[in-house]
């Protein structure tokens, strides 16, 4: 289990807060100045000399001097008193321990409406009021041609959460001298790019042709042979340690040539999607033959619904229905669209639940007669008994999936919030961990669900499971949630209210009886108490 840490915020007023959410804030303006001076340098680490300077720069040096000693003294007592030891003072320096700490500065993606650096910090020294107004400059200096806003002339700390998987696509090999040779490999690759392109927001998609210097992610190569018609093998190997992770040969008559492009680029999207993130959940859905369009349709549609807001949930309805309409019959869409409607209703997010309910009970009979085996239907089956208040029933419907498919994180995940639901939250946790270790980079919101199942059960590293989530996803609601109802739990109203407020912002008219839909607890309290703590915090 990742233990929760002492977290910083540098944005906003100065705090704070340890891992359980007491605010250990220091009162005195000065010595929250001089960890602010620490945090921002490099490496956390500032001579003495330096920080009498910045603090003390109108007194006597031996007067500055013994009044740094002073603020340092009741500094340590101060953290010593509440058994945290991220703060390291010696002879010549003062410095933090990063590994100690979680700092919002660093391990949160900024947004153009964040919050001022130091906010309300007042110091009556020249030298620290120079040294601020430069640190609030960069801070709000945006470098636009980087890849995400970083900090003007810092770059992005070592420990910054990795968002999505690197794929770097190299050209495929020719083999042979016939220009239909070289066209059928600059075309699957040109198909790879495009179908991964459409996975963006999960995949991290390099060109090699265009990558200068090594990558920290997975390399996707392949080779084309013209004998006796068209011979494809393709491969995706580890970078950091070489291993080959995934590879398949294919062979084609030269004249489905077209075909075999589409066919082989779908392959190999479908098996990176196996090997690095859904596991065996895509063979379930990609085990159905459909189009190109269908299926790129499908795969735009997966990522709006993992995003789990309101208005993501209804743009993937009407992606799944665009897919539909490449393909009538693609049963992955169309479970997919009941999954929606479920999960609307299950995040408070649907103004009409018990006619929501219906439509797509109605509509999962329909597909689990005519598919009685699919475990995509199953699973459905499993969520519209726990939205009606079936909790236990949902569980055996969903274990029985589960133990068909074990290797799949997303069933897992399923099956771990089913649990929680039916008041076993310690095995949800127990699940959702073992979801999140089945592959290199597994969906967020399992993580997510994590978060709230440990909130539950009272386990502190829920506090560091919403921030992790928060790291690669800063958008996200529930994690935004469960923050706020741990720091209200904890009495840092101040803190629950700041999460409250960036809720709202993602979620304009999120209330707090909303917070869930309240039929699929099978012990009401843990929706109550949800309630009352969000409440609290002026939801």
């Amino acid at each position: 289990m990742t233990e929760a840490r002492t977290k910083v915020f540098l944005t906003g007023p100065f705090q704070i807060i340890c891992d359980d959410g007491q605010d250990v804030t220091p009162r005195g303006t000065k010595a929250k100045a001089l960890l602010a001076l620490v945090l921002l340098s490099k490496n956390a680490i500032r001579s003495r000399a330096w920080l009498q300077d910045k603090l003390w720069s109108e007194s006597s040096p031996a007067q500055g001097a013994a009044s740094l000693r002073k603020e340092l003294s009741v500094l340590s007592k101060h953290f010593s008193k509440h058994k945290l030891d991220f703060l390291e003072v010696t002879r010549e320096t003062v410095s933090i321990n990063l590994a100690a700490v979680e700092v919002d500065l660093f391990d949160e993606q900024l947004s153009s409406d964040r919050a001022e650096l130091l906010e309300g910090l007042d110091v009556a020294d020249p030298e620290f009021e120079a040294w601020l107004t430069v640190e609030r400059q960069a801070y709000w200096d945006i470098d636009t041609e980087s890849d995400g806003p970083v900090l003007a002339g810092r770059g992005l700390p070592v420990h910054w959460g990795r968002l999505r998987p690197a794929v770097v696509v190299e050209p495929f090999e020719v083999v042979g001298e016939t220009p239909d040779i070289s066209i059928a490999a600059s075309s699957i690759r040109d198909e790879l790019m495009f179908l991964l392109g459409t996975m963006s927001d999960v995949i991290e998609l390099r060109d090699a042709r265009r990558q200068e210097g090594p990558v920290e992610g997975y390399v996707l190569s392949g080779s084309v042979v013209g004998a006796e018609g068209l011979r494809v093998a393709a491969q995706l190997t580890s970078t950091a340690d070489q291993v080959c992770l995934w590879t398949q040969r294919f062979r084609f008559r030269a004249k489905e040539t077209f075909d075999a492009v589409e066919e082989i680029a779908m392959k190999v999207v479908e098996a990176l999607q196996l090997r690095l993130r859904d596991g065996y959940w895509s063979e379930i859905w990609s085990g159905r033959a459909t189009s190109t369009e269908a299926w790129s349709a499908f795969q735009k549609a997966r990522i709006l619904e993992s995003q789990a807001t309101e208005d993501g949930l209804q743009d993937a309805i009407r992606q799944y229905r665009a897919c539909l309409e490449f393909d009538p019959g693609y049963l992955p869409a169309r479970v997919a669209i009941g999954f929606c409607h479920l999960d609307m209703i299950r995040l408070g997010m649907n103004a009409n639940p018990t006619e929501a309910l219906a439509m797509v009970e109605a509509e999962c009979k329909k597909l689990c007669n005519l598919y009685p085996t699919d475990p995509y239907c199953s699973a459905l089956h499993a969520f519209t008994h726990s939205v009606a208040g079936n909790t236990s029933e949902a569980c055996n419907l969903m274990l029985a999936v589960v133990e068909r498919f074990s290797g799949s994180p997303e069933l897992l995940g399923y099956y771990g919030i089913l649990l929680v639901y039916d008041d076993r939250a310690e095995e949800g946790v127990s699940v959702c961990k073992k979801a999140l270790a089945l592959t290199p980079h597994p969906p967020i919101w399992i993580e997510a669900n994590l978060a709230i199942a440990m909130m539950i059960t009272g386990d502190k590293a829920a506090w560091q499971h919403a921030h992790n989530v928060l790291r690669v996803d800063p958008g996200r609601v529930r994690p935004r949630v469960v923050l706020c109802m741990l720091s209200a739990a904890a009495g840092n109203h101040s803190l629950a209210r700041r999460h409250a407020r960036q809720i709202l912002e993602l979620q304009p008219g999120f209330t707090a009886e909303r917070w869930a839909w309240p039929g699929c607890f099978k012990n009401r309290r843990h929706y109550e108490e949800g309630v009352r703590l969000l409440s609290a915090a002026g939801l």
